[in-house]
């Protein structure tokens, strides 16, 4: 039997990877944010914060969500949020504001936010655990441009997946941590 071409192997070896690009198992991580935090206790940690799809189709839509670095001694609250007017994105110095207000408003079990930490104590399904290395991987479902009533992103504020300290911390904006999105505008009669 005669070996194949290198066009052939090269052919081969192309409809072997072509699949792996268009696969639902990559993840369209779009938008990141990250920062170095230091504890009271003199503890460092490298937070970084990865979400996608960033822009959204009008009706809203589920952006798949994770993060590492944190740490797991604080709890998060992990969210869809109004950006706080004075917060510039990628510019920790500038998060001063408690992110919000924030999905799920009007329902507190839809998916649309999550607490992350390992107290053993929450929402079954809504409450996640750590992962190794302050880890976590989840989605927020139900993600919608409006927020509250009046408050629609892309219109009247900015809106982004944050990370904040949760109900243990309130006031502490080191875990705060921002990735934009944005709504398509709607298409009336099939033209934009």
């Amino acid at each position: 039997m005669k070996p194949p071409t290198i066009a052939v192997a090269a052919a081969t070896a192309l409809v072997a990877v072509l699949p792996l690009a268009g696969t639902s198992n990559a993840v369209p991580f779009g938008g990141h944010d990250h920062r170095v935090v230091t504890t009271a206790a003199d503890e460092t940690f490298h937070l970084r914060l990865k979400a996608g799809p960033t822009v959204l189709p009008a009706s809203g839509g589920t952006v798949e969500v994770k993060g590492a670095g944190y740490n797991r001694a604080q709890g998060i609250f992990l969210a869809f949020c109004a950006i706080p007017e004075g917060v510039v994105v990628g510019d920790p110095t500038t998060y001063k504001t408690l992110p919000g207000p924030c999905l799920p408003g009007r329902e507190n079990q839809d998916g649309s936010s999550r607490r992350i930490t390992d107290s053993g104590t929450g929402t079954p399904g809504i409450t996640l655990p750590y992962e190794k290395g302050g880890k976590f991987r989840t989605t927020l479902e139900h993600v919608r441009p409006e927020i509250a009533d009046g408050v629609v992103c892309d219109v009247t504020v900015r809106c982004a997946v944050v990370t904040r300290a949760d109900f243990t911390a309130t006031n502490d904006r080191l875990y705060d941590l921002y990735v934009p999105v944005h709504f398509a505008p709607a298409v009336a009669n099939g033209k934009h």
